[in-house]
């Protein structure tokens, strides 16, 4: 059954203007510092280091299980009510227990999911709130990962914009978010339509794969070069007259290698990107997270910090930098 949708054009008509004019400003700047009532209270700490206020999160409900995410919606939503934050929620489509499907989700066995999700952030005055529906996609690091089944996985985010839109007070943006490169396969075959999309995002962090020791210069070319990459992200959406995002970005280490570490040059590149590409917002992941440690705020990463607070904070907003 397919559920009724309210009326979106003007959301659609904002997010074209976003993008298109600059209406809005500068781009907003955001963190995660992690989830719900943590990360607002860590999220001091963040703004602290770059002498501004925080405009955006980007958080996440609970993927461990469907219970788990069921218990985590009001907790994650009410957190954020009323901290002058705008809130990006990252909806998860499957959860890792495994057991379920994007062909099960396509037809409608977890409405109530996204039903409890949206009306818990009309409830809490998060009516306007971005929802990112089943982002990295294109990995195969997901359960959700759209590889597996492209044709059920537009399917599903369809389904999950049209549930969620059919609950009255409702003004959401809807994001769709592949990882950086091609991955798993083309993130364009996942698509699921301009009028489910409002926000194109992509998700990007520094990491080396081929040549440890690349040139940082030459590898934050092969970011904006590469297929799927920078470039490819600000062109896919203006042909559709999106706004662009960065959810999550971040310069660091990985377990196992392959992470860049200090590298002030990534930083820079990505402010100069932002500057050009004009995205709606942008939000760095600084947490020590187990399979990224990007944490900007605690000088961990000495000279890329110094450039974050060159690039993204108090003095460089005063400048226009």
């Amino acid at each position: 059954m397919r559920l009724p949708a309210v009326a979106t054009l003007p959301v659609a008509v904002l997010a074209t203007a976003l993008c298109l004019t600059g209406t809005a400003g500068a781009t907003e700047i955001g963190a995660y510092r992690g989830p719900g009532c943590d990360g607002r209270k860590a999220m001091a700490e963040f703004e602290t280091f770059i002498g501004r206020k925080a405009e955006r999160t980007v958080d996440a409900l609970n993927a461990e299980s469907w219970r788990e995410m069921r218990r985590s919606i009001p907790w994650i939503v009410k957190c954020w009510s009323g901290s002058g934050i705008a809130l990006t929620l990252s909806v998860p489509m499957l959860p890792r227990g495994g057991g379920s499907t994007l062909r099960e989700g396509a037809d409608g066995a977890y409405d109530q999911v996204f039903l409890d999700t949206a009306r818990a952030l009309v409830r809490y005055g998060q009516q306007d709130a971005i929802v990112r529906i089943g982002w990295e996609f294109n990995g195969d690091w997901v359960p959700w990962a759209a590889s597996k089944d492209p044709e059920a996985y537009k399917l599903y985010f369809r389904r999950i914009v049209e549930t969620m839109r059919s609950v009255p007070g409702q003004a959401f943006l809807f994001e769709w978010c592949p990882n950086h490169g091609r991955h798993a396969m083309d993130p364009t075959e996942a698509y699921p339509g301009d009028d489910v999309v409002d926000v194109i995002g992509m998700d990007v962090y520094a990491e080396e794969w081929n040549d440890p020791d690349a040139d940082p210069a030459e590898r934050f070319r092969n970011y904006l070069e590469q297929p799927f990459g920078l470039k490819w992200h600000r062109d896919f959406a203006r042909e559709r007259g999106k706004p662009t995002s960065y959810p999550e970005w971040g310069v660091g280490d990985k377990p196992g290698g392959h992470g860049v570490g200090d590298d002030p040059v990534f930083i820079a590149g990505m402010a100069d990107w932002f500057e050009e590409a004009k995205p709606l917002y942008q939000s760095y992941w600084d947490v020590r997270a187990s399979d990224y440690n990007a944490r900007m705020s605690d000088f961990q990463f000495p000279a890329a910090a110094e450039m974050f607070q060159r690039r993204f904070g108090a003095a460089a907003v005063h400048s226009g930098n």
